[in-house]
C-alpha cells in the first residue's frame, strides 16, 4: 500500500512510479493511471489501459488544421470522458471527474486524496500536458507535486523539482483544466466481459468517420494519407508553415505508435478468446509497417526529418504507408466485428431458447434485445426496422444482453469463450 509521509508540511505519496516518455509510453492519460494503480497495488498494465480506453484504436485528425490538441484523450470520442470512465471501469476502480472550479474547493479534493495515498489525475498543471499524476502537496496546498512529460522541458516547467524527483508546481490552479479523484474500489466484471466491451468499442472507434469536424478512425488516416500529397499544406520555402505541418505529422505518428499497444491487448484477449490472436496478428503487422515509417519521417524534429517533410515525393511514399496501416486495420476491425457477430448470434439464440423454455413468448427476446426503433450503426446513425442482432447494439440493448448471458448456462459460456 501506498506510504504518506509528512515532512514539516510537505506532504506525498512516496515511491509513485516515474511518469515519462522515456519509457515509451506516449499516453500520458494511461500512463499516469497505470503509476496510479500501481501505487495502490492493484494489478493494472499499460496495454490493458489502452486497449479499455480506446486509445489504442483511435485516430483524431482536424482536416487541413494543425491542431494539436487532436491527440488529448479528451478528443478520443464524441463525450471525452468515455475513455476514461472505460478504463477505471475495467479496473474496478471508481473514478470522480471535476472540472476547474474554485481554488479552494480543488485544493481540499485533491489534497484530501492524497493525504489517504490516492494519487489523483489531473491535467495539464505541467506545461500543456495531457494529464499528470499528482503526488503531494506543499505550503497548505498553494504548490502541487507529481509527475509529468512535460517537466523536464524548461519552456514548460522551469521550477527546480522537488529532492524526491516530483515536480513542484506554484500557481497550479492557473494551468488546471480538470482532474480525476480515484473513488471507492469495485469487484472488477468478469474478464470475458470486460474484453467483449472493449472489442466492441475498438470496433466502433474505428468505424467511426467523424466527430464533428474532425475525421476519425479509418476514415481519418485516409483523410491524413490526402493530406500528406497535397502541396498548398507544404508550401516551399515557408519554414513556419512546414514546422507546423512538421509538428501535426510528429503528432499523428504518435496516435499510429499508440496503435502499437493494441497487439499486446489483443494477446491478453486471446488467452480468454482464442481466435482473437488472428487480429493481434494484424496488428503486429500495423506495428511494423508503423516502424518502417521511420526510414521516410521520422518523429524526432531532427534536421533530416524536417527536411522530409518538403519533399513531394517522401511524402508521397509517407502516405502509401499510411495507406497500407489503414488497409490492415480495416482487416484486424473486420474480423473483430466478425468475432463479436457470431458471439451475439450465439446470445441471441440462447435467449430465445431459454425464453421459450420458461414459456415465453420469442418476441419478448426480440423485443427486449431490439428496440422496433432500430439500432445505431458505427457512424452513430439509426437503421431502421429490425436489424441483424450481430450488429452494434444500444446501449439498453446491450445491458439487456449482458443481464441474459450471466443467466445462461456454464455450458453456453464455455460456447461463448471458445466460440465453437
Amino acid at each position: 500500500m501506498a506510504t504518506v509521509r509528512n515532512e514539516g508540511g510537505k506532504v506525498y505519496i512516496a515511491g509513485v512510479r516515474k511518469v515519462s516518455w522515456d519509457t515509451g509510453e506516449m499516453c500520458e492519460f494511461a500512463s499516469s493511471l497505470l503509476s496510479a494503480m500501481l501505487c495502490l497495488g492493484e494489478p493494472a498494465s499499460y496495454p490493458l489501459i489502452m486497449g479499455t480506453s480506446g486509445v489504442a484504436f483511435r485516430f483524431t485528425l482536424t482536416p487541413s488544421e494543425c491542431e494539436f490538441g487532436d491527440y488529448s484523450i479528451r478528443n478520443v470520442a464524441p463525450d471525452p470522458h468515455e475513455p476514461v470512465r472505460r478504463a477505471f471501469r475495467a479496473l474496478g476502480d471508481d473514478c470522480i471527474l471535476h472540472n476547474k472550479g474554485a481554488k479552494a474547493e480543488d485544493a481540499a479534493r485533491i489534497m484530501a486524496s492524497i493525504d489517504r495515498g490516492v494519487p489523483v489525475l489531473a491535467y495539464p498543471v505541467v506545461g500543456p500536458s495531457d494529464c499528470c499524476v499528482l503526488t503531494g502537496y506543499d505550503d497548505r496546498g498553494e504548490v502541487l507535486l507529481g509527475w509529468s512529460t512535460y517537466q523536464n522541458i524548461p519552456v514548460d516547467h522551469d521550477i527546480p523539482h522537488d529532492e524526491t524527483g516530483y515536480f513542484r508546481k506554484p500557481g497550479w490552479h492557473d494551468n488546471l483544466e480538470g482532474y480525476v479523484l480515484i473513488g471507492a474500489k469495485k469487484s472488477r466484471p468478469p474478464k470475458r466481459e470486460i474484453y467483449l466491451d472493449a472489442l466492441r468499442w475498438a470496433v466502433q472507434l474505428m468505424r467511426t468517420p467523424n466527430m464533428g469536424a474532425k475525421r476519425t478512425g479509418l476514415a481519418g488516416l485516409g483523410a491524413w494519407a490526402k493530406e500528406m500529397t497535397e502541396d498548398r499544406l507544404f508550401l516551399a520555402g515557408d519554414e513556419e508553415a512546414l514546422g507546423m505541418r512538421y509538428i501535426s505529422t510528429a503528432i499523428n505518428i504518435t496516435m499510429l505508435k499508440d496503435h502499437g499497444s493494441a497487439e499486446p491487448f489483443l494477446r491478453q484477449v486471446a488467452q480468454e478468446l482464442p481466435e482473437v490472436a488472428v487480429a493481434a496478428d494484424l496488428y503486429r503487422e500495423v506495428h511494423q509497417l508503423r516502424a518502417s515509417m521511420d526510414e521516410l519521417i521520422r518523429d524526432d524534429f531532427s534536421p533530416g526529418a524536417m527536411a522530409a517533410i518538403a519533399d513531394l515525393r517522401t511524402r508521397r511514399s509517407f502516405a502509401d504507408r499510411i495507406l497500407q496501416i489503414r488497409d490492415k486495420e480495416e482487416e484486424a476491425v473486420a474480423y473483430l466485428d466478425n468475432i463479436w457477430g457470431q458471439i451475439l448470434n450465439c446470445i441471441w439464440g440462447q435467449i430465445l431458447n431459454c425464453n421459450m423454455n420458461r414459456g415465453c413468448h420469442p418476441a419478448t427476446s426480440v423485443e427486449m434485445v431490439l428496440p422496433r426503433s432500430g439500432i445505431p450503426n458505427p457512424s452513430g446513425e439509426r437503421q431502421p426496422g429490425r436489424a441483424s442482432p450481430h450488429r452494434h447494439l444500444s446501449r439498453q440493448g446491450w445491458s439487456s444482453a449482458n443481464m441474459a448471458m450471466r443467466d445462461l448456462t456454464p455450458d453456453f459460456h464455455h460456447k461463448v469463450g471458445t466460440l465453437q
